[in-house]
């Protein structure tokens, strides 16, 4: 098995507006996103500076049946919840 260090991983779950906290949702709803993809998150945090790297094999353990597929970001040190609301304020920008 590799290591992840430096490397996050940030699931699709997380940022879900369909989902509950308890089902996985990191965000508060006026932060959380409709539809939305890995690739999205991906490119957000490339854009925002982050190194980035999909997995597009795995299932989110909570919500196994769903797509697949995460995000790992090196967050150059900065807490994963920060790094959170960066990206989906990122999208939503990026959406309009």
């Amino acid at each position: 098995m590799r290591s992840r260090k430096p490397f996050l991983i940030f699931w699709r779950q997380y940022f879900d507006k369909k989902l509950t906290r308890s089902d996985g949702r990191r965000l508060p709803k006026d932060l959380a996103i409709d539809k939305i993809t890995i690739e999205e998150i991906a490119q957000a945090a490339n854009r925002l500076g982050y190194q980035v790297q999909i997995e597009t094999y795995l299932q989110y353990p909570r919500r196994w049946w769903e797509d697949p597929g995460r995000v790992l970001i090196n967050t150059q040190g900065k807490k994963k919840s920060k790094v959170i609301k960066e990206i989906a304020k990122e999208i939503k920008k990026k959406r309009g």
